[in-house]
């Protein structure tokens, strides 16, 4: 169980041979030394690094990594472990009707080999992410071991680099488990497995676009109108736009400080909100590395 809260947590931080849009240079403004932008997806294997032109060289010219979070926090399984637990004693039966609840659990069961029952008092997040878990590994064959986007810090931490958050534990967790009301979040739930069939087929999408470098693709998948539970503007903004507006107030002080690796999750690099485009707004020229 341990296990599925830190990867129910690095999911929302929570996504071919052309790979440019995955990593961008960023100089200009004065800056002496450049800094480098990379999206992260949970669900590709640390073997996908390889691939990615330019991306070690980037990495190992630069001095400090900054990461949504600092993954290493020996806080965090604890903190998330209590947030996943449902307040005021509600449990999952209280969130659903007989009909959604008999759904959920037999389609549980038969993934998870785990019923409502063991996960009666957990947040539906949590449960729905246990789930798309599961399925996304049977689909695939990836690994719980074998995951990148923490891959950065590990290795700054043992070649001595700064490793920074750009958010803390409790920030994430407020915007992770706090993104819509608990009814909200079963609702999703129920939907996911009733279509079960178009969810995977939107796991397969996501990863195209991802390992084809398409982030702008992939900002619009997210917030498409077809999806199988399609986020609210507002639920959208919470997850994406005000985090992103947030960060660029603290990255400026980073890329003066020293040549920076910034390693986020893709989401949060395309459209007109993400990175990217805002900081060529601010002055900076951030163009994709060949």
């Amino acid at each position: 169980m341990k296990k599925y809260f830190l990867i129910f947590f690095s999911m929302f931080l929570c996504l071919a041979t052309i790979h440019a849009q995955l990593l961008w240079k960023v100089t200009g403004k004065g800056l002496k030394h450049p800094s480098y932008l990379f999206g992260t997806h949970h669900l590709i294997s640390i073997q996908f690094l390889d691939s990615i032109p330019g991306l070690f060289k980037a990495f190992n010219e630069t001095d400090m990594v900054v990461g949504e979070m600092v993954m290493n926090n020996i806080d965090i399984t604890a903190k998330i472990q209590q947030a996943a637990i449902m307040p005021n004693h509600t449990v999952i039966k209280d969130l659903l009707n007989d009909d959604e609840y008999k759904l959920v659990d037999n389609e549980l069961k038969s993934v998870l080999k785990l019923g409502l029952k063991n996960l009666s008092i957990m947040n539906p997040s949590l449960i729905l992410t246990m789930y798309e878990m599961e399925i996304y590994k049977r689909l695939t064959g990836f690994t719980d071991g074998k995951q990148s986007d923490s891959y950065f810090q590990l290795v700054a931490a043992e070649k001595g680099k700064k490793v920074i958050g750009l958010e803390t534990v409790d920030q994430q967790i407020a915007i992770l488990f706090g993104n819509g009301s608990l009814e909200r979040q079963a609702n999703i739930l129920v939907e996911t497995i009733q279509h079960k069939d178009k969810t995977l087929s939107e796991m397969i999408q996501l990863n195209k676009l991802y390992k084809t470098g398409k982030i702008d693709e992939l900002v619009d998948l997210s917030k498409g109108k077809d999806n199988t539970t399609e986020m609210t503007e507002e639920e959208y903004a919470n997850l994406v736009d005000k985090r992103n507006a947030e960060w660029l107030k603290k990255l400026p002080a980073y890329f003066k400080e020293t040549s920076s690796f910034v390693a986020v999750g893709a989401i949060h690099l395309g459209g007109k909100n993400g990175l990217v485009k805002q900081l060529q707004r601010a002055g900076y020229k951030v163009k994709a590395v060949d």
